[in-house]
């Protein structure tokens, strides 16, 4: 089992933060975690792919992997998930080779076709739908391959088109580095996983995940791929406390994780030690072999060294 911590980009106010303790993000907090994540013994760093999320700042995930990469030695370090409108596919598999070499072969690059509209449409992007989004995250996915593997690489598709590019230096990974695909669209991202991904991630109740993996397996018979070979991935945001009591002061500053606020098919991972292990070894019942935690009490580090020291070692 490995176990990866979400780096934030963003707090304050907003659809997609759910941060209480963390007024405004920066780079010291953020490099303040990260390596203290590491010297916990967490396996990877998961940073998101945004532009504009909450109110207040919001650093952008290559330029913050890279930093880490420099700051750490030994997590994988992991774009989650790369928003594919928002980068040129040649750009950044030339991006990620590069990042690959400043880590030393570190990099786990999860790609997705996006979702959140409003920020691309305020940079400037076209907006597509869903449908053709994710037909040009499969072209991406193809050609970054072949740029990793190839020697020049010629490309013609439906969204992109290349002419001999190069992409040196070379990923460390070989033979290339480990893609994730996010997401748990049934029709097309679970069959675009299947046919070209390494890892799948995803989030949800047990339920949920169990009729993802169906499907994804399904897929997999489809295209004659080894389902087993695919790492599959939960993401949960986290409230742990060692007592009762101190997780219910805690759940005082984030209500959304009491279990009257969230939907049918959410699951967080909210209770002490003892409760979240029993919850993680549900999701390790249905195959789960990652699990990416977002501590809802950053830039405070008690609720990471409580998991490092107490559910992790459940797992090893």
């Amino acid at each position: 089992m490995e176990f990866a911590v979400n780096i934030p980009t963003s707090c304050g106010s907003g659809e997609y933060t759910n941060l209480a303790f963390c007024d405004e993000i920066s780079w010291e907090k953020q490099h303040s975690f990260g390596t203290h994540m590491e010297s916990l013994g967490f396996d990877g760093l998961a940073v998101p792919d945004h532009l504009i999320t909450g109110n207040g700042s919001t650093m952008e995930c290559l330029t913050t992997v890279t930093a880490l990469a420099v700051a750490t030695d030994d997590v994988y370090l992991y774009p989650k998930t790369i928003n594919n409108p928002l980068r040129h596919a040649p750009l950044l598999a030339k991006a990620a080779a590069s990042i690959d070499v400043v880590s030393d072969g570190r990099l786990k690059l999860g790609m997705g076709a996006g979702w959140k509209a409003d920020e691309a449409e305020a940079y400037g992007y076209d907006w597509g739908d869903a449908p053709s989004r994710l037909r040009q995250l499969e072209e991406a996915i193809e050609l970054m391959k072949a740029m990793w593997t190839g020697d020049t690489v010629s490309y013609d598709g439906d969204y992109y088109s290349l002419d001999e590019a190069i992409c040196r230096p070379e990923p460390v990974q070989s033979p290339h580095p480990t893609i994730m695909v996010g997401g748990g669209g049934e029709q097309f991202t679970l069959r675009i996983t299947a046919k070209h991904a390494d890892v799948w991630n995803f989030w949800g109740s047990t339920d949920v995940m169990e009729r993802k993996l169906n499907v994804l397996a399904d897929h997999c018979a489809t295209y004659d791929t080894d389902y087993d070979a695919i790492q599959k991935s939960w993401f949960a945001r986290c409230v742990i406390r060692e007592t009762e009591e101190e997780v219910e002061e805690l759940l005082e500053a984030v209500p959304r994780f009491r279990p009257e606020n969230m939907g049918k098919d959410d699951n967080h991972l909210v209770g002490t030690p003892e409760d979240i292990i029993a919850d993680i070894k549900r999701y390790v019942d249905l195959g789960i072999e990652e699990v990416v935690v977002e501590f809802v009490d950053f830039p405070r580090q008690e609720g990471a060294d409580m998991f490092a020291e107490e559910v992790i070692p459940a797992f090893e």
